[in-house]
């Protein structure tokens, strides 16, 4: 049949978003009346009154005593949790089967007026009770999946997280599972399916949080009476005795430790007397004359004059009628001798080297006259000067430029041949880089 005839003036998107909130107004409507019901004939027999002030008396407790109670739940914290993890999934366990059990009356009414509207060939009660009798199935399948989940995942690090990411993917496999049922027993667009699932899915909503409402406000202050009476309470009362023992017993052990430490302390102050006197007498010593002297003489034999004399020179104006003092105007002459030798030594070996380069130079100019230098002691000879010391040593090149000057003089002997050629000497950086045979001719 053409489901257009039934609206002939609206979308369907359209008719989809009226039928939810025509869903969502009867499922508030009748989950109002059921759960008002509820509420009144489960009514708490504690009175309101002794619960909250036990609740708050026991509050008030922990706030004040937090830092107290710290160590007690470290201990049974983890036991406490798991047993009210239990209680308040029991509590849930309740909240989920009213709201199954109402869930399915609402689907019943829901499914007939669906059918009625968008299938018609297919409105009859028995259908309905069909549909909602398989997405019963469903639901409780998928509840006990998700508090499977959350006790599995109860001891797991991210564990808000997890939840999130199942419950997430739990709604989605249920939309997915709920779209096919209304499709397959209405024969209806999954478009038209899905909307009529999301309508039927926050009606469900609804009703959770209309049942749960009171069913918590009923049990939950009973169960947490219950909690801590049976499971908190005994435990802190054992524990209190201990710690009384305990205490009574670590205060006699601290007032011996007490005696003890202070004899430590008085140990200890007494070292430190002794260890400051003893600080003080190397001080004293160090700075004696005996020992600056022997020091001094070490100086000395490690050759280094200079800082000997200076430390000679001090000692004497700090220590000027010391028993040492002889001694070190002695060591002191010594000293000047020792460097007046030196310096004559220096200066000697410098003259020396100075004559020896002078000769040198004679001998190889000499040999460069006759023709008799090997290009390789040339390069020796010359690697480093300047054009100005080239130009002292052999007068001007007869070819000149940038970094290259030409000496046309045969002074280089090639050993291999036995031909003489004339000197080429290559500058970089205002100094000589390299040398090599020079192949024209004086001009």
């Amino acid at each position: 049949m053409n489901q257009t005839l039934y609206f002939p003036h609206c979308l369907p998107w359209r008719r989809i978003v009226g039928w939810v909130g025509v869903c969502a107004l009867i499922g508030w409507w009748g989950t109002s009346g059921l759960v008002s019901g509820a509420e009144t004939t489960n009514a708490a027999p504690v009175t309101s009154s002794t619960s909250s002030a036990v609740e708050e008396g026991f509050g008030q407790y922990l706030v004040e005593h937090q830092k107290d109670l710290g160590p007690f739940f470290a201990k049974y914290g983890e036991e406490l949790i798991k047993q009210a993890t239990f209680l308040l999934l029991g509590l849930l366990g309740r909240v989920v089967f009213l709201t199954l059990i109402a869930g399915w009356a609402i689907d019943v009414f829901l499914g007939r007026c669906f059918s009625a509207f968008f299938a018609p060939i297919y409105a009859k009660l028995k259908r309905a009770f069909i549909y909602a009798t398989g997405q019963l199935v469903v639901n409780v399948v998928i509840a006990i999946l998700w508090g499977l989940t959350i006790i599995l995942c109860a001891s797991l690090p991210y564990f808000g997280v997890i939840i999130l990411l199942l419950s997430g993917i739990m709604l989605c496999v249920n939309l997915a599972i709920q779209t096919g049922w209304v499709a397959y027993l209405y024969r209806t667009k999954l478009s038209i399916s899905a909307g009529f699932y999301l309508g039927v899915f926050i009606i469900h909503l609804i009703t959770a949080i209309l049942v749960a409402a009171p069913t918590f406000g009923s049990k939950a202050s009973d169960l947490a009476t219950g909690f801590v009476d049976q499971s908190v309470t005994p435990k802190l009362q054992a524990e209190t005795g201990v710690l009384k023992h305990d205490l009574a017993a670590v205060g006699t052990a601290r007032d011996e430790i007490k005696a003890k430490v202070t004899q430590v302390q008085d140990r200890l102050t007494q070292a430190q007397s002794k260890q400051q006197e003893f600080e003080k007498g190397i001080e004293e010593k160090k700075n004696s004359e005996v020992y600056l002297y022997g020091q001094i003489m070490k100086v000395e034999a490690r050759g280094d004059l200079t800082a000997a004399h200076k430390q000679l020179t001090d000692f004497l104006a700090r220590f000027p009628t010391g028993i040492r003092t002889d001694a070190a105007k002695a060591q002191l002459a010594q000293v000047d001798s020792d460097m007046a030798a030196q310096t004559a030594q220096k200066k000697q070996a410098e003259d020396d080297a100075t004559r020896a380069a002078a000769q040198a130079r004679a001998d190889l100019l000499k040999r460069a006259a006759k023709g008799e230098v090997t290009l390789s002691e040339m390069r020796l000879a010359l690697i480093g000067k300047t054009p100005a010391e080239v130009s002292a040593m052999f007068g001007p090149a007869v070819e000149t430029g940038s970094n290259r000057w030409g000496y046309g003089q045969k002074m280089i002997l090639n050993p291999l041949t036995s031909e003489k050629f004339g000197l080429t000497v290559y500058f970089d950086a205002g100094v000589v880089q390299g040398v090599d045979y020079y192949y024209g001719g004086p001009k």
